[in-house]
């Protein structure tokens, strides 16, 4: 069952040049931007293992429509109904599939707060 999405949340995404190499600044920082896209946000707090394999702490969890797919370790914003804004790092993502695994329902992706 897909979750109903309701909230906004923005992800950062890198400026691709025509090569589809990330542009950087004159400081060697890629230049991102923001991209916004429907979601379902919970504050939980779980544990969970980053692509090393490190356990990390996470205190906010993301179901995204499976058309949008930040990279892990992109920065997010998020404000809520009572206008306080969090912002942190996309640390894990999950998919939900169906039983044959053919197709992805939605993104669950685990971020800091």
């Amino acid at each position: 069952m897909k979750p109903p999405m309701r909230q906004e949340v923005w992800f950062e995404f890198p400026v691709l040049d025509t090569d589809g190499n990330p542009i950087t600044d004159r400081y060697g920082k890629p230049k991102t931007e923001k991209r916004k896209s429907k979601a379902r946000v919970q504050f939980k707090a779980n544990i969970v293992k980053d692509a090393k394999g490190e356990e990390r702490r996470t205190s906010v969890e993301v179901d995204l429509p499976t058309s949008f797919n930040p990279t892990v370790g992109a920065g997010y914003e998020y404000t809520d109904i009572s206008g306080n804004t969090t912002t942190g790092a996309l640390i894990s993502k999950d998919e939900a599939i169906n039983l044959a695994g053919t197709k992805v329902y939605y993104r669950t992706v685990y971020c800091d707060g």
